[in-house]
């Protein structure tokens, strides 16, 4: 039986815009209350917090850094006192640079940190936070946003490609960690067009498009639904939901 989502509480980093706005709207019109977080994107924020309203969810952002270590645990306690609860966590937030796999020299340390640093060491640590504040109310489900890019050799650098292989197993590690009462389970997207791809030329974009089996870029709305689903079974955990368009198949 498919869990029911009205009236629980969800925090989404990177909720603002792109792929996490299209997840926070899809989980508000399930009758979700929700705490998006952004880390710059602060009028985006805003805006999406009143989209979610309009759909008569009780909504707000906070901003947060992801950068920082203390930020993410700071995150989730602001997040569980505003909603009173917390039953879902979806990581979405991540950054990377566009950087050619062969260009090794252009790889400084601290690019390799700060991706790092984002994109899987905060996960961990929201994780760590909102494991015994989901158990108080009987457990939850943690959900990561990582790539196909970390599945194989491949995406914006070598650098985004590793850390995402990271928060993969991550996302194993943390399911088995956390069982029985909280799921951890991670949806890998393919080419999404939205601000991310900025860094892609064209000609790449185009590219990418043709080679996927189905010939097209990653609908974000398809993407999004992806996390619904997961959020709404209770038999799923430790597993990596693809969806790409077939790319990674290609």
């Amino acid at each position: 039986m498919a869990t029911e989502l009205r009236g629980k509480c969800v925090l989404i980093t990177g909720g603002g815009t792109g792929l996490g706005r299209e997840i926070a709207l899809q989980l508000a019109a399930e009758g979700m209350r929700i705490v998006i977080s952004y880390s710059k994107s602060k009028n985006d924020a805003e805006e999406t917090v009143q989209e979610l309203a309009q759909l008569g969810v009780e909504a707000c952002c906070i901003q947060a850094d992801m950068r920082e270590p203390s930020e993410p645990a700071r995150l989730v306690g602001e997040a569980a006192a505003y909603l009173g609860r917390l039953d879902l966590l979806i990581h979405n937030a991540g950054t990377t640079k566009f950087i050619p796999f062969t260009d090794l020299d252009s790889v400084t340390s601290e690019i390799w940190d700060d991706l790092n640093n984002i994109n899987t060491r905060s996960a961990f640590l929201l994780a760590q936070a909102a494991a015994p504040i989901m158990r108080k109310n009987g457990g939850g489900q943690i959900i990561n946003t990582s790539s196909i890019a970390g599945l194989s050799p491949a995406g914006s650098s070598l650098p985004y490609s590793v850390s995402k292989a990271a928060l993969i197993h991550l996302t194993k590690c943390l399911a088995k960690s956390l069982a029985p009462d909280i799921q951890v389970n991670t949806v890998a997207p393919g080419l999404l067009m939205t601000r991310w791809v900025e860094g892609f030329s064209e000609e790449r974009l185009n590219l990418m498009s043709e080679a996927a089996l189905l010939k097209k870029p990653t609908d974000v709305a398809d993407c999004a639904t992806a996390f619904v689903m997961l959020a709404k079974n209770g038999s799923i955990t430790g597993q990596v939901i693809v969806v790409d368009s077939g790319l990674s198949l290609a």
